[in-house]
């Protein structure tokens, strides 16, 4: 029987859940190789090799001239797409403590959903809203008026796959109340920044357990969203369905 549209969503999102728990899966096993002796030999002549670079990070000066750099790069990556977002977090990460890396990251994402989102009002609709208006299914989990509207937005920025300007483009279109979505676009955003933090300032021993474990978290965590975001759209799908099944009836 040849799947709909909307059941080749559900399988893709269901496939990328998987592959993210396997990635997790294969870290660990990562880890737990790495530690064999000949392995972990040759595994501290590499972090040797990065000695100077981390060396180099740890002696910036002008500490508040790259905080400038790093909100233009917000700037350019709100207005383009020619690097993504983790870049920024983890140059972010390398050069300032965690704490004042999550800080500065929050702010930028703050910034860079409340950019795009005016830009999706002033601009109007994009290229996912003519794609959502095509399966009404679909469409019904995503606007203003939705049954499920909230709960889609949480998963949304739960799942770092998706594209988070295109995103905010689009509830910017549907004038969503903007607050709301602001709070709940940094807020489902932290535990990620939170680990890049800490990936970032570990960044030069990448196979410490100080790096991976942030990153199997993430890892999980991102599996864990995007079956949640599966299960809402299976749900509105199922729920959209029956009431448009339940109107033809009537009209028969």
């Amino acid at each position: 029987m040849k799947k709909s549209k909307e059941e080749k969503i559900l399988s893709v999102l269901k496939a990328f859940g998987i592959i993210s728990f396997l990635t997790a899966a294969v870290l660990i096993a990562v880890f737990i190789v790495i530690q064999i002796g000949p392995i972990q030999e040759k595994y501290q002549q590499f972090l040797t090799m990065l000695e100077d670079f981390e060396y180099a990070v740890a002696a910036l000066q002008h500490k508040m001239l790259i905080l400038l750099v790093i909100f233009l790069l917000y700037l350019l990556r709100s207005l383009s797409a020619f690097f993504p977002y983790t870049v920024i977090y983890f140059i972010s990460a390398m050069v300032f403590t965690p704490f004042q890396s999550l800080l500065i990251n929050i702010a930028g994402m703050a910034f860079t959903s409340a950019f795009r989102y005016y830009t999706g009002i002033e601009m109007g609709k994009g290229y996912i809203n003519n794609v959502l208006e095509k399966h009404p299914v679909l469409n019904d989990a995503f606007e203003q008026g939705g049954r499920f509207n909230l709960l889609m937005l949480i998963a949304i920025r739960l799942v770092p796959l998706l594209p988070f300007n295109t995103i905010s483009h689009l509830y910017g279109s549907y004038r969503y109340p903007f607050f709301k979505y602001l709070i709940i676009s940094v807020a489902a955003l932290i535990p990620r920044l939170v680990s890049y933090s800490f990936m970032g300032k570990n960044v030069w021993d990448p196979l410490s357990a100080s790096f991976l474990t942030p990153l199997i978290i993430l890892l999980i965590f991102s599996g864990c969203s995007i079956f949640f975001m599966r299960g809402i759209l299976k749900i509105s799908i199922m729920l959209t369905k029956n009431k448009s099944s339940e109107r033809k009836n009537e009209d028969e």
